[in-house]
């Protein structure tokens, strides 16, 4: 199957697709790690994995951000990626996607509007079949509507157990049948000559699949580096920069002054910021990254309560999984020996920034 983003699907309302090149194979990726999961166990995984969009499913979060992760970041739970989207783009037409994900196979009902943006996502699926009218068929809401729903019927007939992402990571919810009997795509399943005539929670069983989604969302793949390197790098970089920025405006004496409490609050979650003789195992183990100590100072921390040599950072990027510990000295930790002076003198530098 070759065609461009700005083609319109074919004339035939259902169509199967294999494999074509290699260039997809980073959403291939993504799709076989989810599919994975309908292999682990047999006897036990779902028959299929349901994701619907927008108001067939009541916005519902797990669903887009499944959505978002087959399709790189175009669904960001419920907000679209306008880079890729104009801002006019009706946001009803856009989700208008449903999606059943076998364990050999996918099934995908979309729209010949949003069929465009999807398609580069989806070309090489393997086993893909395309539920989607022709932009004429299209024209006539109530074509269109019953054709969503027989397409839906058509999907699930030869399943018994369906996986639901309820749920999103940032947004636990406990998992209630009687909130999935109110999805309108689950209700219009019982609609006669339409549907299939039965109450969907009826004929399915139904399996709160989030969690084991949540595993596969933490994966680092090629599409998560390149969002890593671009977005969550530079991003930690600025916190670091910002760090020093702050800490190169003091002076000598009032850099003395500065808490472990005071430079703790330029980062992000999870810091911590330990001084000089208070960066023990033992007070690093014991830290409170609530309420960092206002009592431990650059100028009482280091040997004999003196003015502390180094201090212990940590950095925690407040989006993905950088993080970053470091020990910084303060100025020159060592006296060199030059013979030909019978003194010399230490001088106090600012910290470098590495």
């Amino acid at each position: 199957f070759m065609s461009s983003p700005d083609q319109h699907p074919p004339a035939t309302n259902h169509q199967n697709y294999g494999t074509f090149g290699n260039q997809g194979s980073k959403h291939c990726s993504r799709l076989r790690q989810v599919q994975a999961l309908l292999r682990d166990d047999v006897n036990t995984a779902p028959d299929g994995i349901l994701c619907s969009l927008g108001i067939d499913s009541r916005y519902n979060e797990g669903c887009s951000e499944l959505a978002s992760y087959l399709f790189c970041g175009l669904y960001k739970h419920s907000h679209f990626d306008m880079e890729q989207i104009p801002d006019d783009f009706p946001e009803e037409v856009l989700d208008d996607v449903i999606i059943l994900i076998k364990a050999e196979s996918v099934h995908l009902y979309c729209n010949p509007v949003n069929y465009g943006y999807l398609l580069p996502y989806v070309s090489h699926w393997r086993n893909l079949q395309l539920h989607c009218l022709t932009e004429t068929e299209y024209e006539d809401e109530e074509v269109a509507e019953e054709f969503k729903i027989s397409s839906f019927v058509s999907m699930v007939q030869d399943c018994r157990c369906l996986g639901i992402p309820y749920s999103s990571h940032g947004h636990v919810q406990k998992f209630d049948m009687f909130m999935l009997e109110k999805w309108p795509i689950i209700q219009a399943f019982a609609l006669e000559g339409i549907g299939a005539g039965v109450f969907f929670t009826m004929k399915y069983k139904l399996t709160d699949v989030s969690q084991r989604l949540w595993q596969v969302y933490s994966r680092l793949d090629p599409v998560s580096l390149d969002c890593l390197l671009k977005e969550d790098l530079q991003l930690f970089e600025r916190q670091w920069s910002c760090l020093f920025s702050s800490m190169e405006i003091e002076s000598a004496l009032s850099m003395q002054e500065l808490s472990e409490a005071q430079v703790a609050e330029v980062k992000s979650r999870q810091p911590f910021v330990l001084f000089g003789s208070h960066s023990t195992k033992e007070d690093l183990e014991n830290y409170c990254f609530t309420f960092p100590s206002e009592g431990h100072q650059v100028r009482n921390t280091g040997p004999g309560g003196g003015v502390a040599k180094h201090m212990l950072l940590q950095c925690v990027a407040p989006k993905g999984p950088l993080a970053c510990a470091r020990t910084y000295f303060f100025g020159s930790t060592h006296v060199p020996y030059l013979a030909m002076h019978e003194q010399h003198s230490r001088t106090v530098e600012s910290i470098p920034e590495l």
